[in-house]
């Protein structure tokens, strides 16, 4: 078995997350066992979900993940839940510090209506409900008012330090996780019990917001790398709102100085990891909300919303990794697109549902604004249950890749059963003929100019910023100028070692096609 240890840190991170493990649960086949054998699913839950017991000592089925956010994040959610505490238990919480066992007694928060619906729907003998609940209004509270999933008590891991008291900084970043660590053994007892579960780990999934959680996860990440070095590792980071402002929108604010000098230190740490997949702050999509999808009316300002849109882009293009059908690890997975290695820096696109007509296929870039450039590798994920509709999809999409002059071997195509839609998904779909799927694509895709130019305004804002701006905020602490020009040249050599014409590193130098087939 491959199992993949998921870390999510951060609000926008959960949010996402909440609906990857909704989408998670909507595959397992509730339907009576057929000739005494229970119906078996496509995808292969024993990566990402765990085995064990519960209190009464029945077998669960959790997934194998670290959830981190300020406390005040988690809503109702608790620590335990009714499959590991009787429900007298509910309302209290167990911090294990050196001193022994401190019983802390929580506000109760009052769950949303949709978790009350749910509780009621586990009440009776009816099969959990996928689709469509019209009596359950979803907003914008907390990212577990729509949770559909039990975790093990270990995944909740609720931050408490540095970021309630005084300004966020890098040193407060970085304190906060040792401060946690030190507090609950957190690598030594939560993360290592994850990691002695498996048979055979392949590596991490790992989700955050780069603010305020970007020092504490570099922190971790650093704790990760030295413990397992040679365990593959994706990372999601989700942005903050300076990236992808142009050079041009110059802001000397420490606020705003801040955010890209985290952005930017992330991304100089993430070159190292197998992929990463930055996802654009919402605010710097794109205006027109037609360009993201012609065919969902989303409110741009609702975390529900938008999350559930980058979900579903990021869930379908990394089901290979999940999927019975070919399944790839994530180190496998990797190579192929970043096959010249030089680039680990994803674009994530799609089209979310896909149009009616293949003639209207076209992707939003989730990633980044930049001007696209050279495509030097792809994968595709189809999500679509309309055999004729798919294949006239993956001609479009291997049209297109051909007119921009990407080599037939570098362009990875699959097409799996239509994105199911749980009863958590927001009603956004402007036509829904079915409620409970979704016809589209995801793409990840190696853009080099885009990743360098990047890189490039990364470095031209600090250069400047170190030039004409202050480091004496409190927001600065850990920061010396020496890092930040450190920094500056750390980006300009990754920037200048990414190839961004095919001709330099051609598809010729590309590896041979019985290694790197096209699923045609």
């Amino acid at each position: 078995m491959r199992e993949i240890i998921y870390i999510q840190a951060g609000k926008y991170s959960n949010y996402v997350g909440t609906h990857f493990w909704n989408t998670q649960e909507a595959y397992f086949d509730y339907s009576p066992p057929r000739d005494g054998e229970p119906q078996k699913s496509d995808i292969d839950h024993d990566i990402s979900f765990r085995e064990g017991e519960g209190r009464d000592g029945t077998p669960t089925y959790c997934p194998r993940l670290l959830i981190f956010d300020s406390r005040d994040n988690f809503g109702a959610l608790s620590k335990l839940n009714d499959l590991y505490a009787p429900p007298d238990d509910l309302t209290r919480d167990l911090s294990f510090g050196a001193g022994g066992v401190d019983e802390i007694r929580q506000l109760l928060i009052e769950p949303s209506e949709y978790q009350k619906n749910l509780d009621e729907e586990e009440d009776s003998s009816d099969p959990p409900l996928k689709g469509d609940q019209s009596s359950s209004v979803i907003h914008d509270r907390y990212w577990s008012d729509y949770n559909r999933v039990f975790y093990h008590p270990r995944t909740i891991q609720p931050v408490n330090w540095g970021f309630t008291e005084g300004p966020l900084s890098l040193e407060s970043g970085r304190a906060t996780f040792g401060a946690l660590n030190e507090e609950t053994s957190l690598m030594e007892e939560p993360f290592r019990s994850f990691v002695e579960e498996c048979d055979w780990l392949q590596g991490f999934q790992v989700s955050f917001d780069t603010l305020p959680f970007g020092a504490f996860t570099l922190s971790l990440l650093e704790n990760v790398k030295d413990e397992y070095p040679k365990k593959s590792i994706l990372a999601i980071p989700s942005l903050s709102p300076a990236t992808g402002k142009t050079v041009t929108d110059f802001d000397l604010s420490a606020a705003w100085a801040f955010s890209l000098v985290t952005d930017a230190l992330v991304t100089r740490e993430l070159a190292s990891s197998s992929l990463t997949v930055p996802i654009a702050h919402v605010s710097t999509w794109a205006r027109n909300l037609a360009a993201v999808s012609p065919y969902i009316e989303f409110d741009p300002s609702s975390l529900y919303h938008t999350s559930a849109v980058v979900s579903a882009h990021l869930e379908s293009a990394t089901l290979p990794l999940r999927h019975r059908a070919g399944s790839q690890g994530i180190h496998e997975f990797a190579s192929k697109l970043n096959w010249r290695n030089d680039n680990p820096f994803m674009c994530l696109e799609g089209a979310l549902p896909a149009p009616p007509s293949s003639a209207q296929v076209s992707s939003y870039n989730f990633t980044t604004s930049h001007e696209p450039g050279a495509i030097t590798a792809q994968s595709t994920v189809i999500r679509c249950d309309d055999l004729q509709l798919a294949d006239s999809i993956r001609k479009h999409i291997a049209l297109r890749c051909s007119e921009a002059d990407l080599h037939p071997s570098l362009l990875h195509l699959s097409t799996y059963s239509s994105y199911p839609l749980p009863s958590s998904y927001p009603k956004f779909f402007k036509e829904a003929a079915d409620n409970q799927t979704a016809t589209m694509y995801s793409d990840l895709v190696s853009r080099p100019t885009s990743t360098a130019t990047t890189l490039q305004a990364y470095s031209s804002y600090l250069k400047e910023y170190a030039r004409r701006g202050e480091l004496n905020q409190e927001c600065w602490k850990g920061l010396e100028k020496d890092d930040l020009n450190e920094l500056v040249e750390d980006l300009t050599r990754l920037s200048d070692s990414i190839s961004v014409e095919m001709d330099e590193k051609g598809a010729d130098d590309s590896p041979p096609d019985d290694e790197y087939e096209v699923d045609l």
